[in-house]
């Protein structure tokens, strides 16, 4: 008989049995997956799989050009245009997505949304000189289209006029000190007067802040003028320029190698994908459109957009009257592409019509309807999101607007009556 401390383990810790050799031996531990005689598989997922993923996502909400979506928080970056933003619903482009704008007619306010995209991208450079936040590839035109893009908006002319006022009085010169003394008194006098009367709203106004002011988004989208160019303009490391060759192949290659370039650099970087005029004969070979180069060129870069779905987007516009969306191009483009809009403009007689009705208010005129076709995320997940007539855009003097439509009403002339006194009135006097 044999006697064991309570501490023991019967066996020593071991499931072996008497008489039987163990079952272990010649085989590696339970989960290790290593087999004698074979090379490692590809390790099992885990819980632990998934943080990869949330790092880069992490890596990608730290540059500033960079906000969640509202809908699905995936990583998001703005269009340049904030009506177009608020349009696609997630505030924005989620990162790894494309969109494409289709324009009807010879206008071209589809390079006006394209260049304020590209615009957006060299701003978020120069949130820090030390740092490169975004970087554009520009794809199929020259340098000379950059020439054109809009600058920041400074307020109106009031405002700029206030602004160097200020600038003006702030420096110190002996004018300055003087007018300043002997205006002490009178600012003070008024200060007193009114201040029962704006105290109370200057302080509700300093508040309630702009959107995106004071808060961690406030670089992620900004104000561009059309009226004005952007100064000082883009440069080496803001953009590249990619030429349209005869091989679709060469032409990834170069958009591929960019890419692979600033993300080592920043892994955290933004790269914005613009191509104007997608498969124009301008600037395109005609044979761009056959099924040999279009094909395996769009495959390719939603390719790309998936490979860096944490630091690429892409926008591009194409000619509806080129290639018509009942024809096979424009099929497969709205096929490939996240998302989706069409531009409309309005026929000569209903610009005619409009014109006349807000004639005393110039501003409220419209050029044409924005159809939405395709919505990022939302209509991968089958979410009917085709929306037609229900917009409208207006390229304003200072910015490109999206509106919900209404077919304006034009007022009839009022007719003239005459009174029973026998003078006239303007007043309607049905009954």
């Amino acid at each position: 008989m044999s006697f064991r401390k309570r501490s023991d383990i019967i066996g020593g810790g071991s499931s072996a049995v008497p008489g039987r050799a163990p079952s272990g031996i010649g085989r590696a531990p339970v989960g290790s997956g290593a087999i004698p005689g074979r090379t490692p598989a590809h390790p099992r997922l885990s819980i632990n799989s998934r943080i990869p993923v949330e790092v880069e996502e992490i890596s990608a909400l730290k540059n500033p050009s960079v906000r969640p979506s509202l809908i699905s928080s995936q990583p998001t970056v703005s269009t340049g245009t904030g009506d177009l933003d608020k349009l696609l619903l997630h505030q924005g482009l989620p990162l790894g997505h494309s969109l494409l704008v289709e324009e009807s007619g010879t206008t071209d306010f589809a390079s006006v949304i394209l260049r304020a995209f590209v615009s957006q991208g060299i701003m978020h450079n120069r949130i820090n000189k030390d740092q490169i936040n975004s970087h554009v590839i520009a794809v199929g035109i020259s340098t000379q289209w950059t020439a054109n893009l809009p600058g920041l908006y400074k307020g109106s002319s009031k405002d700029q006029k206030k602004a160097k006022i200020l600038a003006n009085e702030s420096k110190v010169s002996v004018s300055n000190l003087a007018t300043s003394t002997a205006g002490v008194t009178s600012r003070v006098d008024n200060d007193l007067k009114i201040a029962w009367r704006y105290g109370v709203n200057s302080k509700q106004k300093s508040a309630s802040p702009e959107p995106f002011e004071n808060s961690a988004y406030e670089y992620y989208i900004n104000q561009f003028d059309i009226t004005q160019k952007l100064a000082p303009g883009p440069n080496a490391q803001d953009i590249s320029f990619v030429p349209v060759g005869l091989s679709h192949i060469q032409l990834i290659q170069q958009i591929q190698s960019i890419i692979q370039r600033h993300v080592k650099l920043n892994p955290a970087i933004v790269i914005r994908i613009a191509i104007p005029g997608l498969l124009n004969p301008t600037g395109y070979n005609p044979l761009s459109s056959s099924p040999t180069f279009l094909y395996p060129f769009v495959h390719s870069l939603r390719a790309i957009l998936r490979q860096y779905s944490q630091n690429v987007v892409l926008v591009a516009s194409l000619s509806s009257d080129l290639y018509p969306r009942d024809s096979n191009v424009a099929h497969v483009l709205e096929s490939l592409a996240d998302s989706c809009i069409h531009l409309q403009p309005f026929n000569q007689e209903m610009t005619q019509l409009i014109e006349r009705a807000y004639k005393n208010e110039p501003s409220k005129i419209q050029q044409g309807l924005v159809n939405i076709v395709k919505l990022p995320v939302l209509s991968e997940k089958g979410m009917m999101m085709i929306h037609e007539g229900e917009y409208a855009f207006k390229n304003g003097r200072k910015k490109f607007e999206i509106e919900e439509w209404g077919i304006p009403v034009e007022d009839s002339e009022k007719e003239e009556h005459t009174t029973a006194e026998g003078g006239t009135t303007k007043k309607n006097l049905d009954f």
